[in-house]
């Protein structure tokens, strides 16, 4: 499943409408994989349509879904501030708000701790007002 990010790595726009189907399987394995194959080809650029899938893959009831498309998400939205992808603030309060959530499982807390710290890599931090 993930291979697919790696063929379509040049055409970045090309990679939601391919992965789309594959969001939505009832395999979560499929899903895992669709949402990593969005983060990488979709890296750095902001896409909108890739967010707007993974949005709904971050409540997602198996915890290794949800801790792909939370990692997926900051992928996509990596040194984007909040004029280029406005999306970016609202993705910064949840990956805060599944870290401190105590109920919360281990798998989805890990997914956001390291989305948190993708989303900062790179010196973004410079970006944010």
């Amino acid at each position: 499943m993930m291979v697919f990010s790696f063929f379509l790595f040049r055409t970045p726009e090309q990679c939601p409408s391919v992965v789309s189907l594959l969001s939505e399987s009832y395999n979560p394995h499929v899903r895992y994989g669709a949402a990593m194959a969005l983060g990488i080809c979709c890296a750095g650029t902001g896409n909108k349509e890739a967010i707007n899938l993974l949005e709904p893959m971050t409540n997602d009831p198996v915890n290794y879904v949800r801790q792909g498309a939370l990692i997926a998400s900051a992928l996509i939205m990596i040194q984007q501030t909040e004029v280029l992808c406005p999306k970016v603030s609202q993705f910064r309060q949840l990956y805060s708000k599944v870290i401190n959530d105590k109920h919360d499982d281990v798998m989805a807390k890990f997914g956001a701790i390291l989305a948190q710290g993708i989303l900062d890599a790179g010196n973004s931090l410079v970006f944010r007002h």
